[in-house]
């Protein structure tokens, strides 16, 4: 028995040439359809890159507004100390104002948090430096809110007369902390910055500039008289 393949109507030339055209025409659409996906997430990392530099931006310029009060964080540290020798060897100084505490801003992370599928899209390169900027910028959060607490605590020696030695051993403990919490916030503060200047971003609180206060200038005044 003998089987026969049946013949297109118009001879297999034709109908190859009509098959081509059908693979061709959905290889087309393919490609078509891999540009506007290509498309558009270049668009979605456009965007995202444009509000996380924002965001990158505002939280260099809260680092550096805490960084800018270093001096008085340094001067207030001193006179407390001199506060607590003093009240250890038997000589209480009152203070002549609060003890008061560096100015903050929080730091922000909500751009950065939102980020989903959209990282996958950009240069390996640039995930990676955006990662570190903010690992860098989640442990000056975490310091600057620990150092917060500690300046709170501090705040209780604001009108003490006659502290026991328990107090003034708690006085010292807080003294070091808050000490070596800004010596953290200053050494790290170089690495950050040179992470954002990667990319090219400089230091803006942009559209938030007018809702930022000036430092509290209370804390930089002496409150305890030299001597």
């Amino acid at each position: 028995m003998h089987f026969h393949l049946p013949k297109p109507l118009h001879g297999w030339r034709e109908f190859l040439g009509e098959v081509a055209i059908i693979v061709l025409g959905v290889l087309i659409a393919l490609g078509a359809e891999q540009v506007v996906e290509t498309w558009h997430w270049r668009g979605q990392v456009n965007e995202f890159r444009h509000a996380v530099d924002d965001e990158v931006a505002a939280n260099l310029a809260t680092y550096q507004y805490r960084l800018s009060q270093g001096d008085c964080v340094t001067k207030r540290l001193a006179e407390l100390q001199r506060w607590h020798d003093l009240a250890q060897a038997g000589s209480v100084q009152p203070l002549t104002g609060e003890i008061g505490r560096p100015s903050i801003v929080t730091i922000k992370t909500t751009t950065w948090e939102s980020r989903g599928d959209v990282m996958s899209h950009m240069p390996l390169a640039e995930q990676l430096n955006y990662a570190d900027i903010y690992n860098g910028f989640e442990n000056a959060r975490s310091v600057m809110l620990q150092e917060r607490e500690t300046w709170f605590e501090l705040a209780a020696f604001n009108k003490m007369q006659r502290p026991s030695s328990d107090s003034l051993a708690r006085m010292n403990a807080l003294l070091y902390r808050a000490g070596v919490l800004d010596r953290i916030l200053r050494v790290n503060w170089p690495h950050s910055h040179d992470l954002v200047a990667k990319l090219r971003i400089g230091s803006s609180f942009g559209a938030s500039q007018p809702y930022i206060p000036p430092p509290d200038p209370q804390f930089c005044r002496p409150i305890l008289k030299a001597g």
